[in-house]
């Protein structure tokens, strides 16, 4: 009888405090829950050979770092970062350039090194994964030390 009663205790203990599993949620079920979706939209293209420079992204790195004005950067600190983003056009060529970074000096004098460096430049298309050119949207980092 004490078995009996031992067993019936600690099954209803054993269901009273049980604790409940949360179903697992993805981040993603998470942030389409706070975000109203338009399903009219198309979403955005997907691409699979991004826009190049023509000789490479990092020779264009190179020739904004050449057309900088140093004598306007010399006041500003010694490590200066930005992000130098540059909408591509279909036939390569260069529709927006914006950098965003800490100093708005330095960030206006990239933008114009940039805007120097991809003067009369058609790039080389982005192209979706069945071979269409497509507007692509390239973000590089630009680094400038000051010493």
């Amino acid at each position: 009888m004490k078995k009996i009663c031992l067993l019936l205790l600690i099954m209803i203990f054993g269901s009273g405090f049980a604790q409940k599993t949360k179903k697992e949620e993805k981040a993603k079920d998470k942030f389409e829950s706070r975000q109203p979706q338009d399903m009219s939209a198309p979403p955005p293209p997907m691409v699979a050979f991004p826009a190049q420079y023509p000789d490479g992204n990092k020779a264009f790195i190179n020739n904004v770092g050449k057309n900088l004005n140093k004598a306007a950067l010399k006041p500003l600190n010694k490590d200066l970062k930005t992000k130098i983003i540059l909408k591509i056009g279909t036939d390569g060529s260069v529709m927006n350039i914006s950098t965003y970074g800490n100093d708005e000096i330095f960030n206006s004098e990239v933008k114009k090194a940039a805007e120097k460096a991809t003067y009369n430049i058609k790039w080389d298309a982005g192209k979706n994964n069945k071979c269409e050119k497509v507007i692509d949207i390239v973000n590089l980092p630009f680094k400038y030390s000051n010493i």
